[in-house]
């Protein structure tokens, strides 16, 4: 208010405050600018496909022992060539697949997609392809007994080569 006598006080610290005396500004931002740069280039991890359980049976749901299956994975926004892993049945033709991660920092999480437009053009794909299927094998064994289906599993339906 003009012409009335009023300041304003500022708040003081108590003296017994470990950060009485206030860092000066340069060390401050040096130490933002640190902090920024370490978690750009800290690698985060990501999943890229979770586990999977895959059922492999005969169309009567007899369960297929030795049976191949293949997973194939790609995050075609942070990685240049893609994945593949085969995997047999067990007795009860079935088989887990290990959830997929990846660890990546930020700044290629940014630069990434920037790179496939640059190196494909209008050809280029961004995020996470997966595919699951069987492959034919001749050395596996049907089963007698019939098999059950659990909740979360994929189902695949085969007729073996004779």
């Amino acid at each position: 208010m003009p012409g009335s006598s009023y300041r304003r006080r500022r708040a003081r610290r108590p003296r017994n405050c470990p950060y009485y005396y206030s860092m000066p500004s340069t060390t401050k931002r040096l130490i933002v600018t640190i902090a920024v740069i370490g978690v750009m280039v800290f690698p985060f991890p990501k999943t890229l496909v979770p586990a999977q359980r895959v059922f492999v049976t005969t169309k009567d749901m007899h369960p297929i022992s030795g049976a191949l299956v293949r997973q194939i994975w790609r995050d075609y926004s942070l990685e240049f060539a893609g994945h593949e892993e085969d995997l047999p049945t067990d007795a009860d033709g079935r088989v887990t697949f290990p959830a997929r991660k990846i660890r990546a920092p930020l700044v290629w999480r940014l630069i990434g997609p920037l790179t496939s437009i640059a190196g494909q053009g209008v050809h280029a794909s961004f995020g996470v392809h997966t595919d699951m299927f069987p492959l034919s094998n001749k050395d596996v064994r049907v089963m007698p007994e019939v098999g059950q289906r659990q909740p979360n599993e994929i189902w695949y339906s085969l007729e073996p080569e004779s």
